[in-house]
C-alpha cells in the first residue's frame, strides 16, 4: 500500500535526489555535482517521503511560495516510474491537501522533460503559461511548462490552518 510521509532524513533525501537517473532531470547548468549536492535543511520544505509497503518510491520536495499556494518537485525513482508513481502521486496530493494550509500547488518543467510533464498533467495538473527561456541546461535555454492545480473547493482546510486563516480575516477592535 502506497503511503506518504513527511521526512527531515536528510541522508535518505540526499540519497534519492542524488540517483543518476533523478539528479539528471533535476539539475541544470548551475547545481552542483550529485556528489556536492546536499538537500536544503528547513522546516519550510516538506520533504514527502513515498513508499510502497517497505520499498522507497521516492520523494516531493513542496516549498512554500506564499501562505496558500506550494511548489512542487517530483524525485522518483525509476522502479517507481509508470503507474506506481501515478498512483504515488495521487496520494501525495490527497496527503498534500489534508496536511497542508496549501489551496494550489504549483511546478515548472523544463521543455526537455516530456515525461515529467505528462506525468504532471496525468496528476492533474493543469497548464496556465510558459516562462520563456528560463532554464538552463547542456548551454542551452529552455522554456519551462507553468503547471498548477487547486484544492477541491469542496474540501475543508485541514484544522490547524483554519484558525489562522479565519484570525487573518477579523478586523482589529
Amino acid at each position: 500500500m502506497i503511503h506518504i510521509e513527511r521526512s527531515t532524513d536528510y541522508g535518505l533525501i540526499r540519497g534519492i535526489m542524488t540517483q543518476w537517473n533523478v539528479y539528471r532531470h533535476l539539475a541544470d547548468d548551475f547545481s552542483p555535482t550529485a556528489a556536492e549536492f546536499q538537500p536544503i535543511e528547513s522546516e519550510l520544505i516538506w520533504y514527502l517521503v513515498a513508499w510502497d509497503g517497505n520499498e522507497l518510491l521516492g520523494l516531493w520536495m513542496l516549498h512554500p511560495q506564499n501562505g496558500i499556494c506550494g511548489e512542487i518537485h517530483t524525485a522518483l525513482l525509476p522502479d517507481a516510474w509508470g503507474d506506481r508513481g501515478h498512483r504515488a502521486a495521487k496520494v501525495a496530493l490527497a496527503w498534500i491537501w489534508q496536511n497542508t494550509p496549501c489551496r494550489r500547488i504549483v511546478t515548472n518543467v523544463p521543455e526537455d522533460n516530456r515525461l515529467a510533464y505528462r506525468f504532471a498533467l496525468a496528476a492533474g495538473m493543469v497548464g496556465y503559461g510558459l516562462n520563456r527561456a528560463s532554464f538552463q541546461r547542456g548551454g542551452r535555454l529552455l522554456d519551462q511548462h507553468c503547471l498548477g492545480i487547486s484544492r477541491p473547493l469542496d474540501m475543508p482546510l485541514f484544522e490547524a490552518a483554519e484558525p489562522a486563516i479565519a484570525s487573518a480575516g477579523q478586523e482589529e477592535g
